[in-house]
């Protein structure tokens, strides 16, 4: 049962029902995979579908691709017709520019917690993407990560908006990051590819955790159809 308050809702059809509605706000949740499992699509359609039909204003940070990648994929998406001052993507390229130092420094994480406390404040931001912490540990060398990510994660919380942190998984393994970050989030989607008999690949996604929320937790088959995202129900194991 989630304790109250409001959520930000995932607008996948069919998996905000199985999360009692969403995504508790303030919530600092893992969105996890293997490569190509979509994390950073649905990340973009949580941001896109909140900032048209909520009015919340978003900021997506991209460690990885630029700007105008992300934006030719929402395009193939149908992600189209939105306010860039309100749901505001920046790439790595542009925070070199923004703090010409930081590669010097090798301070990433504070820099990047200065310009979120920066961006919250001035421009009323509702949600966060980072994109991913995979790309953020690269650029950085923690002498304590699990201490570190300890104050990272109690940071993301204290500001106030709900984040989304994309995560890598290494295929084979079942450890959700390399830090064990899962026990540090709120939440973890996970999202993987199944193997169905000898020809076919589905997507599928799963709510592993959601503080809060009496959630399900059964895999369901993710599809993206028409501009829209959509569970239904495996249709083998």
């Amino acid at each position: 049962m989630r304790d109250g308050g409001n959520v930000i809702k995932t607008y996948i059809e069919g998996f905000d029902n199985a999360l009692n509605g969403g995504v508790p706000e303030g919530h600092a949740v893992l969105i996890s995979g293997t490569p190509g499992t979509m994390k950073s699509s649905v990340c973009l359609n949580i941001l896109y579908k909140n900032h048209k039909e909520e009015g919340k204003k978003s900021l997506y940070i991209s460690l990885e691709e630029t700007k105008d990648s992300l934006l030719t994929a929402m395009e193939r998406l149908k992600m189209s017709d939105f306010d860039e001052r309100d749901m505001f993507i920046v790439d790595l390229a542009k925070l070199r520019i923004e703090y010409d130092e930081v590669d010097q420094m090798q301070d990433w994480v504070r820099f990047i917690t200065e310009y979120l406390s920066r961006r919250v404040k001035e421009d009323k931001v509702d949600i966060v993407v980072l994109d991913s912490l995979t790309a953020l540990y690269s650029l950085i060398e923690m002498e304590n990560p699990r201490r570190e990510l300890f104050h990272f994660f109690g940071f993301l919380k204290q500001l106030g908006v709900t984040s989304f942190l994309i995560s890598e998984m290494y295929p084979g393994s079942e450890a959700f990051g390399p830090y064990r970050e899962d026990f540090l989030a709120d939440g973890n989607i996970m999202l993987k590819l199944h193997d169905v008999g000898e020809t076919d690949i589905q997507l599928r996604i799963r709510c592993v955790k959601m503080r809060h929320v009496n959630h399900d937790r059964t895999y369901f088959m993710l599809i993206h159809r028409g501009g829209r995202f959509m569970v239904t129900p495996v249709i083998s194991d």
